[in-house]
């Protein structure tokens, strides 16, 4: 055994040696990607951007907006816009009130200015570049293109507070809440009415104005956009409470309140869902001496249609986004009060067909938009209709 074993130690001897050193090197500092840069766009610098979408206020009615705006500084920008009005009242467009577009009364020309003032601090920490993304203040100037009232052009100075978006590669949001003063007083129209000129504290006015379209601009395309980041594409969403963004105008002589909260939940494993929702519009107007109320509930049966398609191709999730189709079931009720007058209440029901789609966005936003085709009756003739109606509606909320 000894024999043996003195040959194997033998071979097993090694005179190779190890030795450990240190260095000590400086740390870089690493900035780690934000995964919202590429869906928000705010790393990518933009100079100038041509703007389409659809705009909702409450001082001016609904319509569609062109707009042009061009950064002169970081923190400054010029903008003109161009708005053709299709309702002054409501929240959705339908061809019962659609004005005529190409008319001068409802074509409003604009000039402002916007001073991004977060934007110089955000560039020199390197959270943004020189682009359209972030906080403001703004001031400008609107006008008809034709008479209003009396032979008299609406005219209408702003100052604003909002927020502008980019969205991807084309999409963008604009909301904001402004002081703006209207002559002749927003709540006139076509009466026949001399306003008095001057200065006239009743017609300043506390207004929202939501703008959501299609950006267009000298920005490079980027075809990696992280959309499962922003479009909650693998997540699971049985349901979901949805809170519109609040419409509002705060005035001396005339209030008004556009809201709408609704709730939808899948059915079983069927790309099926009900949506329930409640809508109002409320307003108050001392100068006419009433008050209005309009309420709408609506249910609506909504058919995800390519939703098993998408989730085979491992392109979505058991979710509620995408397109839809179904019927819709709508009750409306609206109340107007003169003062020292006995009330008076209408009712409606509708029911028709609408096509849509619904987006979450990220973890706390929806975007819904549909179309739909409606025909209506009165409260004493239910099975009978009385008028069809066309409308197209937009809205951007959150979801809980």
């Amino acid at each position: 055994m000894l024999l043996a074993a003195l040959p194997i130690r033998s071979f097993a001897q090694d005179t190779a040696s190890v030795t450990f050193t240190e260095e000590n090197s400086p740390v870089v500092e690493q900035r780690f990607i934000d995964r919202y840069e590429n869906v928000f766009m705010t790393k990518v610098p933009t100079r100038k951007m041509f703007k389409l979408g659809y705009l909702a206020t409450t001082y001016n009615g609904l319509g569609f907006n062109a707009a042009f705006e061009y950064k002169v500084l970081p923190a400054l920008s010029l903008e003109v816009a161009l708005t053709g009005r299709t309702n002054r009242t409501g929240n959705a467009v339908t061809l019962e009130r659609f004005e005529r577009q190409f008319s001068g009364n409802n074509l409003f020309a604009s000039i402002g200015s916007r001073w991004y003032f977060e934007m110089n601090k955000r560039i020199a920490r390197q959270q943004s570049a020189n682009n359209f993304s972030g906080s403001y203040l703004g001031i400008s100037y609107e006008r008809s293109l034709a008479a209003i009232l009396s032979n008299r052009p609406r005219e209408l100075f702003s100052i604003t507070y909002g927020f502008q978006s980019r969205f991807l590669a084309n999409g963008f949001l604009d909301f904001s809440l402004g002081l703006y003063y209207a002559s002749p007083y927003l709540f006139m129209w076509d009466r026949g009415y001399l306003p008095s000129r001057g200065f006239q504290a009743q017609n300043a006015v506390i207004a929202s104005r939501a703008l959501l379209g299609l950006a267009f601009g000298d920005w490079r395309r980027n075809n990696k956009e992280p959309l499962c980041d922003v479009l909650h594409c693998d997540y699971l969403v049985k349901q979901h409470f949805k809170i519109r963004l609040p419409e509002v105008n705060i005035g001396l002589e005339a209030q008004s309140l556009r809201a709408e909260a609704g709730y939808e939940r899948k059915l079983g494993k069927s790309p099926l869902s009900v949506n329930l929702s409640i809508g109002s519009e409320m307003n108050l107007s001392s100068w006419e001496t009433r008050s209005s109320i309009t309420a709408v509930g609506e249910a609506q049966i909504r058919w995800y249609y390519l939703q098993k398609n998408q989730v085979r191709k491992g392109k979505a999730s058991d979710n509620l986004s995408g397109l839809y189709l179904g019927p819709r079931f709508a009750y409306n009720y609206d109340r107007i009060v003169f003062r020292g007058r006995n009330p008076f209440n209408t009712w409606n029901a509708a029911a028709g067909i609408l096509a849509g789609y619904q987006q979450r966005l990220f973890n706390r936003l929806y975007f819904d938009a549909a179309i739909g085709y409606s025909g209506n009756s009165m409260r004493k003739s239910i099975f009978k209709v009385s008028y069809c109606e066309l409308q197209a509606k937009a809205g951007i909320g959150f979801a809980l």
